[in-house]
């Protein structure tokens, strides 16, 4: 079973890095009482996306919660306590790339695409690793998996 995840966005405590992260969240953010770091929730079984710039270089990661039963390699990292499974993970170019495409999934509907199937994910991976992830690409893989009337397992 995967478990809801709690991302720690640094507020106004001084990091070494900044963090974007969307998802699907499933309770309004909040800004802890010391102002440090605003608090998100996201669900377990989705995808979360995290963007994180530090001071000379990019990082951009595709993750959903770790599953003990499913999942064999944990990740963490900065800002979230709990373990993840690791999909993507984006480097220079490919940050923009997976930027450009998170927008362009979530233009209609900004929580829709992140219930899809693993499976979405690491085909959009796939696009933006070997092809650029061209925007007629993205949205043919978007057409297909709305198509299929596939349950989120979480």
């Amino acid at each position: 079973m995967r478990y809801n995840v709690t991302v720690d966005v640094p507020y106004e405590k001084r990091l070494p890095y900044t963090l974007f992260a969307k998802g699907f969240l499933i309770e309004t953010p909040h800004i802890d009482s010391n102002k440090d770091f605003a608090h998100f929730k996201f669900l377990g079984g989705s995808i979360i996306v995290l963007f994180y710039t530090f001071e000379g270089f990019r990082r951009a990661y595709i993750v959903t919660g770790w599953d003990e039963k499913k999942d064999k390699e944990y990740i963490t990292l900065p800002g979230i306590t709990e373990k993840l499974c690791l999909i993507f993970t984006a480097r220079g170019r490919k940050v923009d790339h997976l930027k450009r495409c998170v927008y362009l999934l979530t233009k209609e509907n900004k929580d829709k695409v992140f219930k899809f199937p693993l499976l979405f994910w690491y085909r959009l991976a796939g696009l933006i690793q070997f092809s650029g992830a061209k925007k007629s690409d993205v949205m043919h893989l978007y057409t297909e998996f709305t198509k299929i009337k596939r349950k989120v397992r979480i």
